[in-house]
This record gives structure tokens, sequence and C-alpha cells, in this order.
């Protein structure tokens, strides 16, 4: 028997890779930089990451669930958006791979169902999946369970059907280019006409927003339904 790798564990290893270098050279930057003087450079860059995720978790939540959340709200964002981008580098995306969006699900989870504990209580928590009454226990299960499919298939469904695109978008441009005599056999001319600006939009703008509607669909849920 043999056991083979799939292609998205080596993305997976260099995605995080990436982070954790980017982590370790952000904290240095920040240490260094002078807490009295406006912050410059990777200070700088560390500080509108930091921002952007604490603004997220106080807009959607509140300030009070800032220091709670905010960490790994941002850690699920950042992994999500550094692995939509990779493709940009002929790296498969470690997102096209629904274990990992399972993932990312699963952590984002986490936070919907610790922030209903933390709010309600364990006793208020699961008292709540008898509520109206007992019978309705199995579909109270399904309806905290349920974040767990939904985001993880629509990140891996969006990111999934970007890369199919692509490689129908080459494979017709190489269909296109093997009609012109001689160089055309050769070359895919006309893929690097079209791919930039598709490129630009399955890799970039969907990458970003893909991330973006991750995390604000987990905080929202996490609110929503440790208010209800």
């Amino acid at each position: 028997m043999t056991i083979k790798i799939q292609k998205e564990v080596w993305s997976i290893l260099i995605v995080t890779g990436l982070l954790c270098v980017l982590c370790v050279v952000l904290g240095s930057a920040i240490k260094k930089s002078n807490p009295s003087e406006k912050p410059k450079g990777l200070a700088n860059l560390g500080l509108i990451i930091v921002n952007f995720f604490n603004g997220l978790v106080e807009t959607n939540m509140g300030i009070e669930y800032v220091n709670f959340l905010s960490p790994v709200i941002g850690t699920i964002g950042m992994y999500i958006l550094t692995a939509n981008l990779i493709g940009l580098f002929a790296i498969p995306n470690p997102t096209a791979n629904f274990s990992v969006t399972l993932t990312m699900a699963f952590f984002a989870w986490l936070v919907i169902e610790g922030t209903q504990i933390k709010v309600k209580g364990a006793k208020g928590f699961f008292g709540g999946l008898f509520e109206p009454f007992a019978l309705f226990l199995p579909v109270n299960i399904f309806g905290e369970l349920s974040p767990l499919l939904s985001l993880s298939m629509r990140l891996f469904g969006n990111i999934l059907v970007g890369g199919v695109l692509m490689q129908l978008v080459y494979a017709g441009t190489s269909l296109l280019s093997g009609l012109i005599p001689v160089i055309g056999k050769q070359f895919n001319i006309f893929g690097p006409v079209f791919a930039p600006l598709l490129h630009a939009y399955f890799d970039v703008f969907s990458g970003v927003i893909q991330m973006y509607i991750f995390i604000m669909l987990t905080t929202v849920l996490a609110k929503s339904k440790a208010d209800s």
C-alpha cells in the first residue's frame, strides 16, 4: 500500500511557514519601535493588521469582545487570506482542499460556541439545547453544528470554482493559440493577454472578499447566537 500526499499538503506547510516568519518579523519590528513615535515600516503594517481585526470585532460584536476574540479571528483571517493569495505564485491554494476549509470552519465554530458559553454560562448554553422542550434537542444540536458545514463549503466552493475557471481559461486560450501556425503550436499566446485581469479577480479580489466574508459571518453568528 502506498500513501499519496496531496499537493495541498506542501501548500499548507508553505503558508504556515510564511505566516510564522511574518509574525516573527513583525514582532521584532514592533519591539524595536519607539512607542512615543508614529510607527513606520513593518511596525506600521503590524499595527494596520491588528487595528483591522480589532475594528471588525468591535463593530460586529462590541468592544468587550475585542481582547477575547480578536487574536483568534485575526489568525483565521490571515491564514485564509494567505492561502487564497498564494495561488498567484503557481502554488495550489490550500483553501481549494475541503479538509483545510473544514479546519478553518472548525476554529470559527469554536469561536461561535465559546462566545455563547462565555455569555450564557455552561448551564445556560446546554440548557438552551432543550428549548422550547426536550424533543427539540436533535434540531438544536444540528443548528449548532450547521456553521461547520456552511462556512467550510462556502469558502471551499468559491476558491475551487475560481481555480477551475482559470484552468478553463488557460485551456481555451491554448486552443486559440494553436490555430496560429508555428508559434501558436509552441506557446500560449493569448494566455498572458486574458489571464492577468482574471487572476486579479479570482485570486486577489475574490481571495480578499472570501476571507472578509468568512470572518464577518463568524463574528455575526457568534454575536447573534450569544444574544439569542
